[in-house]
């Protein structure tokens, strides 16, 4: 199979306090952009500390503030894409079922601040799993044309986050986030 045909995620975690798996990560990035109807893609993660969080925060938001989450889409989508729970186990496409001449959607860059990310879980009494995969789906829809600026785009954005967290969460007998975010002791 050509490599332009493949999901290409790349993913830098820049954290001593922090581990963050990169199989989990990749595996759930598959999993969610295949329900979504894009199955070539490429992406990138980076988790990062508070301070480049802020940095990055202020530079394009004008917020002098951490943040959990920052999405930086390289698509214009004509409507936001719907998540379709995907039959499990995931497989992957034949080589024939691939058409290399379709190049793989360039959907953008994601930050994360784990940081941030465990704050907020402890908040809410979630776990940091969970609210790193949260911060995922997040990310992934802001890629892929979901926004929550208008009460409407909110509405629609949270139906669609609760539907992938569910489908994630029951899909295997077990949350399929569980260990890809662990605070370092």
């Amino acid at each position: 199979m050509d490599s332009d045909s493949q999901p290409y995620i790349e993913l830098t975690a820049d954290s001593r306090t922090f581990r963050i798996d990169p199989n989990k990560i990749e595996s759930l990035t598959k999993i969610i952009c295949t329900g979504l109807g894009v199955e070539t893609f490429e992406l990138s993660w980076d988790f990062v500390d508070d301070e480049v969080m802020q940095t990055l925060n202020h530079q394009y938001r004008e917020k002098n503030t951490s943040t959990d989450v920052l999405s930086f889409p390289q698509q214009e989508w004509e409507e936001p894409l719907e998540f379709i729970a995907p039959p499990w186990p995931i497989e992957a496409r034949a080589e024939e079922d691939v058409d290399e001449d379709i190049p793989p959607e360039l959907l953008g860059d994601v930050v994360i601040s784990p940081s941030v990310a465990l704050k907020n879980a402890r908040s809410i009494g979630h776990d940091l799993d969970r609210e790193v995969c949260f911060l995922l789906v997040h990310g992934i829809l802001h890629l892929c044309g979901h926004d929550h600026l208008e009460p409407i785009e909110e509405e629609r954005m949270t139906a669609q986050q609760q539907k992938i967290m569910t489908y994630l969460e029951a899909i295997d007998g077990a949350p399929l986030w569980t260990h890809c975010a662990k605070l370092e002791v």
